[in-house]
Formats: structure tokens, C-alpha cells, sequence
């Protein structure tokens, strides 16, 4: 439900035609014609709400009836009048408590009105006696949402979207999954809600950041390309597909997308940064240092664009300035792989094998498909006379480039895309 839109249109006619279609049933039960809850429903339709309250009233002066009580809470709640309507549904509870129904517009004018706790016990008490409409279930999985009960928000997301297809109710689901970080029940949901939505901007934007949190950046760029497309003024989509094609080695495409999406938001650091890695993996080190300097202008606190700047100086020559940007990377992050791969590199071209030795190590265990770490690696065990280790590392470092390599060549036959700028 939207906010600020008025009472009388929140409980909509749509909740009027449910309430009518269920009176009639059970009065058509009791006698063969037309009944008078039948005639009031009409009149609610019709929006002779006046009138529709005084039948209702008269007929309530001849005896006890939840269903005219329902009714006319429901009248009550299109005239702008909620409290008296609230009091037409309590009364019709304390009469028949087992009326999903009744339930339902209570919790609906307890929506209307932001009452969330209050509608959710009424939600809830109405999906114990008979599964809830669609819209209903919904709200209820958001509330759930809300109050920190995630397996009861499942129930109901896991309902509405096999029973009536819903698109929001998968990407809900996605996105629990995600946070579990259950990636493979996370991308199934967005590509169930693809299929009934393929052309959602929201649900492709969602599988593709999927993607990226799965390590699946392939797949990644399938669903950004067409979004970069679709919406060529938006930042998020250049950038988003920069950073996939970095994961799969294409930096030449990467630098391209990024200097697409710096060019529509020229201050955005997460993109100064991105583009900063891109240019150091293709040694234009002179560029890469000029923007992430200025990241670093927006971003003084930024860790990763402190080891991507640390690694533009190493890359220029410039030892004692890298060393000492990633070392106080490393204070602000322990165990950040692209400092320790930094001053790895330093310690290599110092000929300190043994401190660049232990440098790379740490830098493979934050981040173990490292190209460029397994390689120097491996020449830092060469030049320290270990060559069982240093044949180990340099065979990981092939086994790491192929895969690169693989996951390019599928890339680029499903994009056509330019050739990588992979070195080690």
C-alpha cells in the first residue's frame, strides 16, 4: 500500500468484492433468494455507502450478525471513519473469532493506519485459519521482514510465489538466500522471477549483483550488458559491468565500461577506484595513480584504494612511497591481499626474497586465485633455491591463468567482447 494515499482508497473495492462474493455464499446457504447482505454488497459496489450504513444498522437492530458487522466495518472504513470501523470488526470477532475474513480487514485497516504490530497479529491469526490473498501474504512476509523473523516471512514468500507467480515474492526470496549467502537458491529464485519478468530493470539488476556476490561474473555481464543498454545514462550499470569483467581478467573492457560510467558521475569513488585497478592490471600506472589519488581526495579512509595507489607506485618505481601506503593499508585492514601483494613486489625487486616470500604467502591466503601473487611467488622460491615449491606455485599460476583465460574465451563468444589485457 502506498503512503499518504487517503483511507477510503487503501481498503479498495477489490476488498469490498471479496467480503460481497463470501457473504453471498454463506447466505445464499440459509436461504433460496436474494438475501439482504447480498443487496447491501451491491449497494457498497455501487458506492452508496450512505445507504449501504443504514441497512446495515437495521438490519443489525433485529439481531446479532458477524457477517453485517464485517460489512459494515467495511463501510465504516470507506467513509473515513476507522475507529468506528475497528469497533464493527472487534464486534464481529467476539461473535464468530473463526472468520478468516474478518481478520483480513482488520489487519487491512490496521495497515491503512501504519498500525505494523497490530497487523500483523491479525495477519497472522487470519493465515492460521485459511491461506491469506495474495496481497495479504505479501504484507504479512514484509512485516515478518520487519520484526526480525525471516523463516515466517519465507512461508508466506514461498506461498505467493508458486501459487500466483510473484515477481517480488522471488526477489525477496533471492535476496534472504543471498544473505545467507546461499547463492545457487538465491539465483535459481531471480531466474524464476526473469522468467515471468524479463525485462525488469530491479530483477536483472538484482541477478547480476547476485552473480557478482556468487562468483559468477559471466554471468554477471550477460545481465548487465543488455541494462547498460536499456538505461545508458545510469552510472550502476557501466560500473557494475567494469568490475565483472575485471573478475574474469578483461581489463581492457573493464577500463572501457568504467571510463564509460566515470564519464556520467566523474566523483563517484567506488568507480575511481575500480578504474585505478584496471589501469594498474594493464601497467598504465601514470593513470591509474592520478585516479586514485582523487579517490582518495573524496575517500581519505578508503583501504582498497590505498593498495590499488600503493600498487600504481610500486608499478612506477616508486618502492619507499608504495611500502609505506601499504603498510598503513594493512594498520586500517589486516590481511588486505593487494597490499601484501604490494609489498611482496617491493621486497622482489630489493632482492629481500625471503621477506617477499612471506609478503605473497599472505597475499594467496586472503585472495588464493592471485595470478600475479602464485608467479612472483614462484620467482621468489626460485631465487631462494626451493624449486619444489617454486614449480608448485608457478603450475598454480598456469592453473590460474587458464581458468582466466577459459572463463575469457566464454565471455567473449556469448559478448563478442575485445581481447583481455591479462598479464602476470
Amino acid at each position: 500500500m502506498r503512503a499518504g494515499r487517503p483511507l477510503r482508497r487503501r481498503l479498495t473495492a477489490t476488498a469490498v468484492a471479496v467480503a460481497a462474493l463470501g457473504l453471498s455464499v454463506a447466505a445464499a446457504a440459509q436461504s433460496p433468494g436474494s438475501s439482504p447482505l447480498e443487496s447491501v454488497a451491491a449497494m457498497i459496489e455501487a458506492g452508496r455507502l450512505d445507504a449501504a450504513e443504514s441497512e446495515l444498522r437495521a438490519l443489525l437492530a433485529t439481531g446479532e450478525s458477524p457477517a453485517a458487522r464485517d460489512l459494515l466495518g467495511i463501510v465504516l472504513s470507506r467513509l473515513d471513519r476507522p475507529e468506528e470501523a475497528e469497533a464493527e470488526f472487534r464486534r464481529a470477532l467476539a461473535v464468530a473469532p473463526e472468520l478468516p475474513v474478518v481478520r483480513q480487514h482488520l489487519g487491512r485497516l490496521y495497515l491503512a493506519q501504519g498500525r505494523r504490530d497490530e497487523a500483523a497479529a491479525e495477519l497472522r491469526a487470519a493465515a492460521r485459519l485459511q491461506p491469506l490473498p495474495r496481497d495479504l501474504a505479501m504484507q504479512l512476509a514484509l512485516l515478518e521482514l520487519a520484526a526480525g523473523n525471516p523463516a515466517a516471512a519465507e512461508t508466506q514468500l514461498e506461498r505467493v510465489a508458486s501459487e500466483h507467480g510473484s515477481v517480488r515474492a522471488r526477489m525477496e526470496l533471492a535476496r534472504l538466500a543471498a544473505g545467507r549467502r546461499e547463492y545457487d537458491a538465491a539465483l535459481a529464485h531471480l531466474r524464476s522471477a526473469l522468467e515471468l519478468a524479463p525485462n525488469s530493470e530491479a530483477v536483472l539488476r538484482a541477478h547480476a549483483e547476485v552473480s557478482l556476490q556468487a562468483g559468477a561474473p559471466i554471468a554477471a555481464v550477460w545481465t548487465l550488458e543488455p541494462l547498460a543498454r536499456m538505461h545508458p545514462d545510469m552510472t550502476d550499470y557501466p560500473y557494475l559491468l567494469g568490475v565483472a569483467r575485471m573478475r574474469v581478467g578483461d581489463f581492457a573492457g573493464a577500463a572501457e565500461d568504467l571510463e564509460r560510467a566515470l564519464a556520467l558521475d566523474p566523483d563517484r569513488p567506488l568507480t575511481l577506484i575500480a578504474l585505478g585497478l584496471a589501469y594498474n592490471n594493464q601497467k598504465r600506472f601514470t593513470e591509474a595513480r592520478e585516479h586514485l589519488e582523487r579517490s582518495l581526495l573524496l575517500v581519505p579512509e578508503s583501504v582498497e584504494a590505498a593498495a590499488a595507489l600503493a600498487q600504481a607506485e610500486e608499478g612506477l618505481g616508486e618502492l619507499e612511497r608504495a611500502e609505506r601506503r601499504a603498510r598503513r593499508a594493512l594498520d586500517r585492514q589486516p590481511g588486505h591481499p593487494l597490499a601484501h601483494l604490494v609489498l611482496g613486489m617491493v621486497q622482489m625487486k630489493r632482492g629481500a626474497y625471503d621477506a617477499a616470500r612471506d609478503e605473497l604467502l599472505a597475499a594467496i591466503e586472503g585472495d588464493p586465485t592471485s595470478v600475479k601473487a602464485h608467479y612472483q611467488l614462484s620467482l621468489a622460491y626460485a631465487r631462494l633455491g626451493d624449486r619444489a615449491s617454486s614449480a608448485r606455485h608457478l603450475e598454480l599460476y598456469r592453473e590460474a591463468l587458464q581458468e582466466l583465460e577459459r572463463a575469457r574465451i566464454e565471455l567473449n563468444t556469448r559478448t563478442g567482447a575485445a581481447g583481455s589485457g591479462m598479464r602476470p
